[in-house]
C-alpha cells in the first residue's frame, strides 16, 4: 500500500510543473513568434468604451501586414479601408464618399507588430504577469504618458502568439483588440496594397 502510494505521488509530480513559468520566460517564448516576422494576417474585433460617457462602439476587420511597411486594414460597419506603405497612407469611408491620402515621407504610418510592448518593456513598463486559462502581461508606464496608463497584453498558452491587446487611458477609456486567425509569415501579393480610389468619390491631399 505504501508503494503504491509513493508510485501515485511520483506519477502526480511528474504531469505537474515543478515551478511556474516566470514573466521574462512568457515574454522571450511570445517575442521569438515575431522576431523574424515577413508578413502576417490578423482578424480582429476592437471595443472602445468611455468611462465618462458610458458608451462602447464596437469593430471588426482584419489586418494585411507585409515588410518592411506595406499594411491594409479593412474595418466593417462602418465600411473603412486603410491602405499604406512609407510613402502614403489611403484612407477610404464609404459611407462619406470620401478617400483621404496622407503623405508620410519616410515615416512608417503606425507600428502594427503585435509584439510592441513586449519589445525592451523592462526599460518602459513595471510588468506583472497574471496566469488564467491564458497568459496576461500587464504593463504599467514607468513614465507618465497621456497616451495609456495601462496595457494589458493576453497570449496563448499553448503557442504563445498574442491574441488581444487592451489598452486604458489615463481618463478610464478603454480600447480592446482581441486577435483570431492569425496566421504568422504568410503569403501576401503586394497587389493588395495598391489603391486605387472609386469614381466619383472625393479625394482629399493632406
Amino acid at each position: 500500500m505504501r508503494n503504491k502510494t509513493i508510485i501515485s505521488f511520483l506519477l502526480i509530480l511528474s504531469l505537474s510543473p515543478l515551478w511556474p513559468i516566470e514573466l521574462n520566460e512568457v515574454v522571450d517564448k511570445t517575442l521569438e513568434n515575431y522576431r523574424n516576422l515577413r508578413s502576417f494576417y490578423i482578424e480582429f474585433t476592437q471595443e472602445f468604451c468611455e468611462k465618462a460617457s458610458g458608451t462602447c462602439q464596437s469593430f471588426s476587420g482584419r489586418i494585411y501586414f507585409l515588410k518592411p511597411n506595406y499594411f491594409r486594414m479593412e474595418i466593417e460597419n462602418p465600411k473603412q479601408i486603410y491602405v499604406g506603405d512609407s510613402i502614403s497612407l489611403w484612407i477610404y469611408l464609404k459611407e462619406k464618399n470620401k478617400v483621404i491620402r496622407q503623405h508620410l515621407g519616410n515615416e512608417i504610418p503606425f507600428a502594427v507588430n503585435p509584439d510592441i510592448f513586449l519589445k525592451d518593456y523592462q526599460e518602459r513598463f513595471n510588468a506583472e504577469l497574471k496566469t488564467n486559462q491564458f497568459y496576461e502581461i500587464i504593463l504599467t508606464p514607468k513614465e507618465e504618458t497621456e497616451i495609456y496608463e495601462r496595457i494589458s497584453v493576453i497570449i496563448n498558452k499553448d503557442n504563445f502568439k498574442i491574441t488581444g491587446i487592451t489598452v486604458i487611458d489615463e481618463a478610464g477609456a478603454e480600447n480592446k483588440f482581441f486577435f483570431k486567425n492569425i496566421q504568422l509569415n504568410k503569403k501576401i501579393s503586394k497587389k493588395i496594397f495598391e489603391f486605387n480610389p472609386p469614381k466619383g468619390v472625393e479625394v482629399i491631399e493632406q
